[in-house]
């Protein structure tokens, strides 16, 4: 009662806003390519990028812009958890700040209240800038914004983001946090980023200014206090005291910069048209429309597919419109190929329960349809295991889970953070890049064709209109499955009981 009358006096807005508006970045290029061909291609509006389809590549490839930036950093992210590379990067970012260059780092406030501390001393540092975005007015007692804010708070920044220089910069599906990077004791991600460099670089940093200077970005001084001297030093020699430790990590991790480095500026990558989409921060207030939209930007751009489609999406619920469209594409003979979660591998299995209902109308109309493994074999040492000299029990390393987001039709391909379900298109935020390239279409391509026997199940329908599960063995023998692999008849029940909720528009 006490809580609730709490309620009535204080309101259930938010704050007012007290954070100062940032003007537009200038663009520094020249350090990190140059040259006459560079310029010919920068001005012809094309942009040059590196695919990151590994967990090893994709974190250095972040240390890489931060250990090279001269002048400023902007970094926006969903997830930013407290563990090692969570503080490893918030190292590397404290570096970079104490030599000078102005640090920006956005968070969602669903990332949770661990990181609190940190945040509070790194905001005293005068490089750097650290805000809350769409912050839970009662944080440390969440419940209350779910009971009296849930339409406020039920809506999320998902983006994923990083730009150096305002000239270079990596988008896709990676949070920052162990899982993502090979280095869970539990389960790994496998996920998908690109780094890019060019004319698509202009309006990320557009993007990413949007949502800083939103009123739904709130200084972590007006949420946490302000902090002092004293606090930031004590991080700082913290952070030197693990630096030892860091230091493997970063030996093992600066082989593949080195790496990142030579295909940047001694072999010249893959030139192409790009075009960098997301939401408008008005989609949190619900009032974002037309090409505020990141699905109806990508449409634009992408159009509807005369011959190819393939969908890799963590989360697949394609509702009944999205049935009714691709059935019909379908029908026109484009070839559809989608690789989504199986339950075990799902991590929020919610969404499996909404999604499975979908899959004998989609296998009915010839789409080829494929479920992630939940246990994949991973034979090899990871980098983190090789850096640290840790092993992850077999249990952890073995876990694996899809989180990639990343989709291709007729010579274009999607990378971002976008899955394809309610959520990214009416709820979160979103970013990502699309491609103009045959040969990256070609090479995803190849990829699934290669990997995707090793990796998912491959979903059939039997005699009688059933589904059944193949699974391929690497001796080219095949075990079928007549129910989701490794699964209870309880929770088969359990997903069919919670299918029947009117929820879908959340998932």
């Amino acid at each position: 009662m006490l809580a609730f009358f709490a309620i009535l006096l204080t309101g259930c807005s938010l704050p007012m806003n007290q954070a100062s508006k940032d003007s537009p970045v200038e663009h520094y290029v020249d350090h990190w390519l140059n040259g006459q061909e560079i310029d010919a291609h920068l001005s012809q509006n094309l942009t040059a990028y590196l695919s990151l389809n590994d967990a090893f590549s994709s974190i250095a490839s972040r240390l890489y812009l931060i250990q090279k930036a001269q002048h400023h950093l902007d970094l926006q992210y969903y997830i930013w958890e407290d563990d090692l590379i969570g503080q490893l990067m918030l190292a590397e970012l404290l570096k970079a700040a104490d030599r000078g260059v102005k640090v920006r780092l956005l968070i969602d406030d669903q990332n949770g209240t661990q990181l609190d501390p940190t945040l509070k001393r790194l905001a005293q540092h005068p490089n750097f800038e650290i805000k809350i975005f769409n912050p839970y007015k009662y944080r440390h007692f969440r419940v209350m914004d779910y009971l009296f804010r849930f339409k406020q708070i039920n809506r999320r920044m998902h983006n994923k983001l990083i730009i150096a220089d305002g000239a270079i910069a990596v988008t896709g599906g990676r949070n920052i946090s162990r899982e993502y990077f090979d280095a869970s004791e539990n389960f790994q991600f496998t996920d998908m980023d690109i780094l890019f460099y060019g004319s698509a670089v202009p309006q990320t940093n557009a993007v990413f200014l949007e949502f800083w200077n939103d009123e739904l970005s709130y200084s972590v001084k007006q949420l946490l206090g302000t902090g002092n001297a004293l606090q930031l030093r004590e991080l700082r020699n913290r952070y030197e005291l693990n630096a030892k430790y860091k230091d493997k990590i970063r030996e093992r991790v600066a082989n593949a910069q080195e790496e990142v480095s030579i295909k940047l500026e001694q072999h010249p990558v893959q030139w192409v048209c790009a075009h960098f989409v997301a939401d408008s921060p008005n989609k949190i207030r619900g009032t974002a429309q037309g090409e505020q939209l990141i699905y109806k930007q990508m449409l634009k751009l992408m159009g509807e597919p005369k011959q190819h489609l393939e969908l890799v999406s963590a989360y697949f619920v394609p509702t009944e419109d999205g049935l009714k469209t691709l059935t019909q594409l379908a029908e026109k003979g484009i070839q559809i190929r989608v690789l989504t979660n199986s339950f075990l591998a799902n991590d929020v299995p919610l969404v499996h329960a909404f999604y499975q209902q979908y899959r004998v109308d989609l296998l009915k109309s010839g789409i080829r349809l494929y479920e992630f493994k939940p246990y994949i074999e991973r034979k090899k040492r990871t980098w983190y295991e090789v850096a640290t000299g840790n092993v992850i029990p077999a249990k952890g390393k073995n876990a694996s889970s899809l989180h990639a987001k990343f989709f291709d039709i007729d010579g274009m391909v999607f990378v971002g953070s976008f899955n394809l379900d309610p959520r990214s298109a009416k709820l979160n935020t979103e970013v990502g890049l699309v491609l103009e390239s045959e040969q990256l279409q070609n090479d995803v391509s190849q990829s699934l064709d290669r990997y995707l026997p090793q990796i998912a199940y491959e979903l059939q329908l039997d005699e009688n209109g059933q589904i059944i599960w193949l699974d391929h063995q690497a001796d080219g023998s095949i075990q079928t499955y007549h129910h989701d692999p490794e699964t209870t008849q309880f929770q088969r029940f359990m997903m069919k009981t919670v299918s029947l909720f009117p929820i879908e528009w959340m998932m």
